[in-house]
């Protein structure tokens, strides 16, 4: 009888062990990035991290091209123009639904001038994530300023989201195999019903969030809404989020800041300006410290002694020239955590 008894658990021993090397064995590249060291367990529907970028206004964006070059002559009457309009469209200090012609507009853009780049397929199969339901432990040592995640290899399963600036990195930077959401318009306000072009049909991000599990996912908005009550777009910001994590909940979220604008281009307007692009990028900050999601701000590379963007890297003042656009994308690949 003890010999049946002796048997018996050395076979569960045995299948105990093998049941723990097989888990051992599919743990993910990004797994160390959602490892508490301390211990503690936090439900993710959230993400993790901390970092910070920017983004800029409608008219901002149409007039004035991402994709510049060294030889590129442009009137700053467009500018005024825009700061006009946006100045028009603003409800900064008051209650009123922000929901005006000029996001009428930015909506318009997403829907006729998008632009999208896409280093893989965003129809790919609905396979979804796997378990969204599941514990995962993020690093309080992921949780410090100026720290930001290693993307995975080639951004195989990354996501970008964003504007003018998303669209530069991804035609200037070299993404990889990444998939990107992105037009010169795109804002918090219009971003979830905003279709943007992939092959030969145009998606929403609902479509693009339900078409792959995204082990990465970038998102920079915010320079097209500075007309608007600051407010009303922390709010619409995290509906974005809110919505993004509850489709992809096992995706590490990274939170950009969004990038100055020259010192000369900050001075000429109250709406667009360094000060405003400051304040919201605190509040981005504050979001992802919030939701445990990464900051990272990009400004740190491109700034001058003043804390504006620096006038040698870009000719319309508010966008990097083509070929820095690979230095911001190396930055994104430097590990620093």
């Amino acid at each position: 009888m003890r010999k049946y008894w002796f048997t018996l658990l050395l076979a569960v021993s045995l299948v105990l062990i093998a049941v723990l090397h097989a888990s051992a064995g599919i743990m993910d590249p990004l797994t160390p990035l959602r490892l508490n060291l301390e211990g503690s367990k936090w439900p993710h529907g959230d993400s993790i991290d901390t970092t910070d970028s920017l983004d800029e206004s409608d008219n901002l964006d149409e007039t004035d091209s991402p994709y510049e070059t060294e030889n590129s002559n442009e009137t700053e009457s467009s500018d005024e123009t825009a700061d006009e309009s946006a100045i028009v469209g603003a409800s900064e200090a008051s209650g009123e639904d922000t929901t005006d012609s000029s996001s009428e507009n930015a909506d318009e853009h997403a829907m006729d001038g998008v632009s999208v780049a896409s280093g893989a397929d965003v129809t790919g199969n609905t396979s979804g994530s796997n378990d969204r339901n599941a514990e995962f432990t993020p690093s309080s040592m992921l949780l410090q300023p100026g720290q930001r995640p290693e993307p995975p290899e080639n951004f195989q399963g990354v996501l970008f989201i964003g504007d003018s600036r998303t669209m530069g990195l991804s035609e200037y930077g070299d993404l990889g195999n990444a998939s990107v959401f992105a037009n010169s318009g795109m804002s918090v306000f219009n971003v979830l019903t905003a279709r943007v072009s992939s092959g030969s049909e145009k998606l929403t991000l609902d479509e693009v969030l339900s078409s792959e599990h995204y082990q990465m996912i970038y998102l920079m908005l915010g320079i097209n809404e500075l007309g608007y009550d600051m407010s009303q777009t922390i709010k619409q910001y995290n509906e974005v989020l809110d919505k993004i994590k509850e489709m992809q909940p096992e995706a590490i979220m990274v939170l950009e800041a969004n990038l100055h604008i020259t010192s000369e281009k900050s001075e000429k307007s109250p709406v667009y300006s360094n000060s405003k692009i400051n304040r919201l990028n605190q509040e981005i900050q504050k979001i992802a410290e919030e939701n445990s999601c990464y900051y990272i701000d990009v400004n740190e590379i491109f700034d001058d002694e003043g804390g504006s963007l620096n006038q040698a890297y870009s000719t319309d003042g508010s966008h990097v020239l083509g070929k820095y656009y690979a230095e911001w994308v190396k930055w994104l690949k430097e590990k620093k955590v």
